[in-house]
């Protein structure tokens, strides 16, 4: 193996452990996480039709208007091409808003920038599948 595929190896396995680390984080709703996690230039293409970036984010999941029950990311597939890697795979998550409980089944694509020696989150894009009333909870 080369150096550089000895490189790209050890990248996965970070942007790996970072995948589930922010998929934690979200889940825990742990703002001071996400907030070293994702660059400050972030920008998010939802299932909502909605565009928005680390800040916007930040506030609704601080609010509550942004609240999961459950969520469970699944890597497919990590590509390191440089300073950058591209993540893809699916999500099921469990959304708490006010009026229902919905269960999403979605892909995505994440892509995390090497600044400063850190990885960072610096786009990601969710497509929706599909999407049901969740089960109520006991």
């Amino acid at each position: 193996m080369s150096a550089t595929n000895d490189r790209d190896a050890a990248d996965q396995k970070t942007i790996e452990a970072l995948e589930q680390r922010e998929a934690t984080a979200m889940l825990a709703a742990d703002t001071s996480t996400l907030q070293t996690l994702w660059a400050d230039d972030m920008v998010v293409n939802s299932t909502a039709n909605l565009i928005a970036g680390k800040e916007f984010l930040l506030e609704w999941i601080k609010s509550g208007r942004l609240k999961l029950r459950t969520y469970e990311r699944r890597p497919v597939r990590i590509a390191v091409i440089g300073d950058l890697v591209v993540s893809t795979g699916s999500e099921v998550s469990q959304l708490i808003t006010d009026t229902a409980e919905m269960k999403l089944f979605t892909s995505y694509m994440n892509l995390w920038t090497k600044r400063g020696g850190n990885w960072q989150l610096l786009a990601r894009h969710v497509g929706l599948i599909h999407k049901e009333r969740a089960e109520p909870t006991q």
